[in-house]
């Protein structure tokens, strides 16, 4: 990382990526009308927009497919060391409802392109398109390797995506920008929560809804667990660079009708911890709880009537339940651990001293509560950030949408950011 870019070249570089915008733009829309809602991801149709992109500038790619039409494609231009890994991922998140247009039709209005996809995350891989066409113009001054990648399977979880790439097809960097925080280019991700997601199953025992003393209420003793489980407490509350760690019960299911007592409750969790906790002494904690409860949850539980629903109702007669001991079942359904590079590294330094030349501010060091595939990068070895255009709300909401400027600034960021890194 040298350093030394020209003033001549910076300015040589803004006049390029000022007329890329119209490729820009039309690039986003090709992607986004490639449909690849995930479920079922379907990724291939928009890989073939990125190889044709490729083929026609002569850059030498590589397709892999964990699964059939799950694709990544992988292109590279220049060689050597440094090299400097860029993967934006071509699946998106299922459309939703009440779009103002078809949301797989793209548009453009009042400066920004809509359409799934838009800001999460099409609109940055056709950004990099741009970037790679003006590297592969100017090959001959590289003296390391850009390794542009569209990935698979990011919006649920990457394991046909980017984790398949690193960890079994042998895709290797020195550095990683990952264009997926949004935050408009103010923000750099350096290090991310960890993330437990799990599942709580409640065992019991089904019995008509007149005599609840016969069977066993699974959905009573998940609530009383899950009140018990609401008030863990975690290691550590604090951390300079994040917001405190989070709980979320994500969703709770529960028997069939008003007049069966369930046998069954499940309920999903989200976890959210800091760097420097730990996910196994979390699952320690919470299955002590879990333990706990089902020591103490065999007994009497009292209920009382709703007076205001049952007006009719002339007495308030307690009525009292006898119930047998919950059951409980913990399932991990997903663990991602928490990661963190130093802030004072040198991919931080040349994003922020760019990004300053371009938009008049530098970028903040921060952290995510959300996850990208920094994760499985940084836990490969690799030292990985976040950084990209987008608004934060944009990403999965009703008629996505990305400022066209922003593309065409975070185009020009980004060929100062390779040019100065790999020349």
């Amino acid at each position: 990382m040298n350093g030394n870019l020209t003033g001549s070249l910076a300015k040589s570089i803004k006049s390029y990526m000022q007329n890329e915008e119209q490729r820009i733009v039309d690039d986003t829309r090709k992607l986004i009308n490639a449909r690849t809602e995930n479920p079922p991801g379907n990724e291939i149709v928009a890989a073939r927009v990125v190889e044709a992109f490729f083929t026609s500038l002569g850059i030498p790619y590589t397709l892999f497919e964990k699964t059939k039409d799950r694709t990544n494609i992988v292109g590279r231009i220049g060689s050597g060391s440094p090299s400097l890994l860029v993967a934006c991922h071509l699946d998106v998140v299922p459309a939703g409802d009440e779009w103002k247009s078809n949301p797989f039709d793209a548009w453009v209005e009042n400066g920004r392109i809509f359409g799934r996809g838009a800001s999460d995350n099409k609109g940055q891989m056709a950004a990099m398109m741009a970037v790679a066409r003006f590297l592969k113009e100017n090959e001959s001054r590289l003296k390391g390797q850009l390794i542009l990648i569209g990935a698979a399977d990011e919006e649920r979880g990457s394991n046909l995506g980017l984790e398949y790439l690193v960890k079994e097809c042998g895709i290797r960097a020195d550095y990683a920008i990952i264009p997926d925080v949004a935050h408009n280019m103010q923000m750099i991700d350096v290090t991310e929560k960890g993330a437990l997601f799990l599942e709580i199953i409640s065992h019991g025992k089904q019995s008509h809804g007149s005599r609840p003393e016969m069977g066993n209420n699974a959905v009573w003793h998940l609530i009383a667990l899950l009140g018990r489980i609401k008030q863990m407490k975690f290691k550590h509350t604090s951390h300079p660079l994040h917001t405190p760690p989070t709980l979320n019960l994500g969703s709770i299911h529960g028997g069939t009708s008003p007049n069966i007592v369930p046998a069954l409750c499940k309920a999903q969790l989200d976890i959210r911890y800091l760097p420097g906790d730990s996910g196994d002494e979390i699952m320690a904690n919470l299955i002590s709880i879990v333990k706990e409860v089902e020591s103490q949850s065999e007994g009497r539980f009292e209920t009382k009537p709703i007076s205001r629903i049952m007006e009719n109702l002339t007495s308030a007669t307690k009525k009292v339940e006898s119930l047998s001991k919950g059951r409980f079942e913990v399932k991990i359904i997903s663990h991602q651990l928490p990661t963190a590079v130093p802030i004072d590294n040198p991919l931080v330094e040349i994003i922020s001293r760019h990004t300053e030349s371009v938009l008049g501010a530098r970028p903040k060091p921060k952290g995510m509560s959300g996850a990208t595939v920094t994760k499985q990068l940084i836990q490969s070895g690799i030292t990985a950030v976040g950084f990209g255009p987008g608004d934060e709300a944009e990403a999965h909401a009703t008629n996505e949408s990305i400022s066209i400027k922003e593309l065409v600034d975070f185009a020009e960021i980004m060929a100062l950011i390779t040019l100065d890194m790999l020349a």
